[in-house]
């Protein structure tokens, strides 16, 4: 290793959180929506958004070397990154961005020593409370945790390309979100009828992503709790990232619940990030880790989610690929 390459790697990976931060910044300031219409030099674009040009270049500069933003002579213009992070852009990753810079996240991994010390939750230390009982008391954090996972959760529209729906009459998304995963689905399945379970802070946004759905009958959104009980009678539930936000316990008290309530040749589709047992992919780990400051849960193994499921009287029947490092597990009972 060439002298000093150890010193810049550790600058490199200390100002990992400053990046974070630019990024945001870039976001909320509409710097990266003014660039979307066109690429412009400094002086132009702190005059359209009402800037200091001095400060704005040398935040352009940051921005350029993580490769956010591009110089082309003496105009910035955005990569492909940048574009991405645009207001209004269908993978919503500027939404994300802001859920991941919020003080909702940075709070509690300012205390994930806590966490590996005491085991007790990071999110509870730096908020008193847990994740979900603070989204219901905190409103402006639930529409901003509710718009970031959905962005999160785009690749779970493509399950109904490795899935077959075809048979399908009753689909339950159990925690769907904005409904974003239940549209794509009954959208390939015409005679299926869906129905969400989300909180109340979550069932805003589901109504106005599923309403046409709703209300021409083939679907129906209800409040509930899948830790108390699920409806009953489903071919299908969907579990789209919601068994790795907890503890084994839970997890298997959800997928009891849909076992005693599926129909006798029922599946259960769970999409998650399945840990291989060497080696995981850089992605897989970090969200693992973020699983630990934020909830009881993680992501799982293979093996570990084949227990889950066996425990609740159900088994794997086979697991999909799906984008950014998630599989899809379909599951079935024991026989």
């Amino acid at each position: 290793m060439a002298e000093g390459s150890a010193e810049r790697e550790v600058l490199r990976l200390m100002t990992g959180p400053w990046v974070s931060r630019a990024v945001a910044t870039a976001i909320e300031l509409g710097l990266l929506d003014r660039l979307a219409e066109g690429s412009a030099d400094t002086d132009t674009l702190a005059a359209d958004l009402e800037l200091r040009p001095d400060r704005l270049e040398r935040l352009l500069r940051l921005l350029a070397s993580v490769g956010v933003v591009e110089r082309d002579g003496g105009a910035y213009r955005p990569t492909d990154v940048g574009d991405v992070l645009r207001r209004g852009h269908p993978s919503g990753m500027a939404d994300l961005a802001l859920l991941y810079d919020s003080d909702m996240f940075t709070a509690a991994w300012t205390r994930l020593a806590d966490t590996v010390r005491t085991g007790v939750t990071a999110f509870e230390v730096a908020h008193g409370t847990d994740v979900f009982a603070h989204l219901v008391r905190n409103p402006e954090d639930a529409a901003r945790y509710t718009a970031g996972i959905a962005a999160g959760g785009r690749f779970s529209t493509v399950i109904p390309d490795v899935h077959d729906f075809t048979g399908a009459r009753r689909i339950v998304d159990l925690g769907g979100g904005d409904g974003s995963l239940l549209a794509a689905v009954l959208e390939r399945a015409p005679e299926a009828h869906g129905v969400l379970v989300e909180r109340p802070p979550a069932l805003a946004a589901a109504e106005l992503r599923l309403g046409p759905l709703v209300a021409a009958g083939r679907c129906e959104l209800v409040e509930g709790d899948f830790l108390r009980g699920v409806p009953r009678g489903a071919d299908v539930y969907l579990l789209s990232r919601i068994l790795h936000n907890w503890s084994d316990q839970d997890a298997c008290t959800v997928l009891c619940h849909c076992r005693e309530a599926m129909s006798p040749d029922g599946r259960v589709l769970i999409a998650e990030r399945v840990l291989p047992d060497e080696d995981p992919p850089w992605l897989s780990t970090f969200l693992d880790a973020h699983m630990m400051v934020m909830t009881t849960g993680a992501e799982r193994t293979e093996d570990e989610y084949e227990k889950l499921l066996r425990s609740a009287g159900l088994t794997t029947h086979h697991i999909l690929d799906l984008p950014l490092e998630m599989r899809l597990l379909v599951a079935g009972p024991c026989t």
